[in-house]
Order: C-alpha cells, then structure tokens, then sequence
C-alpha cells in the first residue's frame, strides 16, 4: 500500500512539473519589428561616408535630435551607396510602440566629425510619408497584427528639405 501512494504522490509531483513548465508566460506582440525597401533616384552624393535608416518616437519641432528618442535603426550597407545601387531593403528590430518619424540620413565627414560635428536638412535624404496623404509624415505601429512596411523614396536630384521644414538650411544639434 505504501508504495502505490508513493507513485502517486511522484506521478501528481511529475505532472505539477510538466504543467506548469508549459503555461503561457504572458501576451507578448506578435510582431517587434519593422520593414521596408529604401528606393534611390539619381546619383549618390560623393562625400557619402555612412547611412541609416532610423525610426523615432516623434519629429523634433526645433533642429535637435535627442539620442534618446531613436529607438531603432538599420545601418545601410557600405555597399549600397559605393555600387551606387538604387534600392535595397531593411529590417529594423525593435520595442512594440507607436513611432512619429522615420527617416533616412546620409552622414558625410562634416557630420561624423567628433570635435564639431554638423549634421543639417542636407543630411536628411527622405522622410517616411503617409501613403493616404504624402505632404504628412506616415505613422507606424509596431506590435500588431501585421508586420508594418515603410517605403521610402529618396530623390537626389533635389535638395531634401524635411517635411514642414521651411527655415533656412540650419545645423542640427544632437543631445543625449
């Protein structure tokens, strides 16, 4: 008699082990990531040392990028711009949120250089655009039903302003 209720009370000891080894850990979103293509039109700028694309919680209203507000970003390829191919595509890894600002930025020595760096509006090559209105920058959610797409389209046959940037050609300043 013995016995049995051993193997009993190690049978229920077993079984309290596999179960709760196999219980839902928490909802967690089914997608923390970003995609998209980056299309190029005309020729890359010379001076192009590095690019990235980055996406941000919000647009800054005044010419100062925060660190802190990047949240992901996805360096291009050195091979991209030296081959000068017009298009490649990225995956961004990152938090579920909703994201205000996705842009492209090309980085030249003027803006790598780390005693006095000057990054501006020419840095800036293209912004993500909302697909129902363009002249507004798009929105993305990550963390829903379906993996969010961004597509970018960056025309270096004309300087590149920014979206709702209509002040002269300034130096941004980079905090954090």
């Amino acid at each position: 008699m013995g016995k049995k209720y051993c193997l009993y009370a190690l049978f229920v000891v077993i079984a309290f082990v596999v179960i709760g080894s196999n219980c839902d850990h928490g909802l967690k979103p089914r997608f923390t990531a970003v995609e998209g293509d980056l299309i190029i039109k005309g020729e890359w700028p010379e001076g192009t040392e590095m690019c990235f694309v980055v996406v941000t919680y919000e647009k800054p209203e005044e010419l100062v990028i925060d660190i802190q507000l990047v949240q992901g970003f996805y360096q291009v390829p050195n091979t991209v711009f030296e081959e000068e191919m017009d298009s490649t595509h990225f995956r961004i890894e990152m938090p579920a949120g909703e994201y205000g600002w996705v842009f492209f930025a090309i980085l030249d020595s003027a803006a790598l250089d780390t005693e006095n760096c000057k990054m501006g509006w020419r840095n800036l090559a293209a912004e993500y655009r909302a697909p129902a209105d363009s002249s507004q920058l798009g929105t993305i959610t990550i963390g829903e039903d379906e993996l969010p797409y961004v597509k970018m389209e960056v025309d270096f046959t004309t300087p590149y302003r920014g979206v709702g940037n209509d002040e002269p050609l300034d130096y941004f300043h980079l905090e954090g």
